[in-house]
């Protein structure tokens, strides 16, 4: 019966098991992440925006969909990670929140355009952004938002973005 004891016991358990197979799918897949000038932010589930600072080829294969970033639940905190797209997926069919951005071609998962980032960094700069709880998080492939942008230091090269980015939603 929901609320009781027994039943917080078995959704705590769940919870762990979960996480272990999410762990031991991210730890089985993860791809090193090659630090660069390239700047590419993803929201978190608590909406807010992380910065991986990558290598013009991994935000590239990000870009294309040959990458992913998860969360991976280590026991005392959440960090995120660089997988293929296959184990994105398998990521995804476990939990849909762990994925964090995926650029898939039917439903990409996570993007945000250039005027959505300015705009959720400035909010964040001056603290009026909205926590995002996970309740209110939705199935669909709109609750995580990401973008690249190129590091200050490289502002005068141009980052290519996703086809299609700007009208996703």
């Amino acid at each position: 019966m929901p609320g009781s004891k027994a039943y917080q016991r078995a959704e705590s358990k769940r919870q762990v098991e979960l996480d272990k197979a999410l762990r031991e799918l991210v730890m089985g897949s993860q791809v090193a992440q090659e630090p660069g000038e390239t700047a590419f932010y993803f929201m978190t589930r608590k909406g807010k925006l992380r910065r991986m600072e990558l290598t013009p080829e991994q935000a590239k294969r990000l870009e294309d969909g040959e990458l992913g970033v998860v969360e991976r639940p280590d026991p005392a905190q959440i960090e995120h990670a660089l997988v293929p797209a296959a184990a994105a997926e398998q990521m995804f069919a476990l939990s849909k929140k762990a994925v964090r951005f995926l650029n898939r071609k039917d439903s990409p998962i996570g993007f945000m355009n250039d005027e959505e980032l300015k705009a959720q960094q400035a909010a964040e700069a001056a603290g009026t952004a909205p926590e995002v709880s996970d309740e209110s998080e939705t199935e669909g492939g709109s609750e995580a938002e990401a973008s690249t942008e190129v590091a200050p230091a490289e502002a005068s090269a141009e980052t290519p973005k996703p086809e299609g980015g700007e009208n996703q939603g």
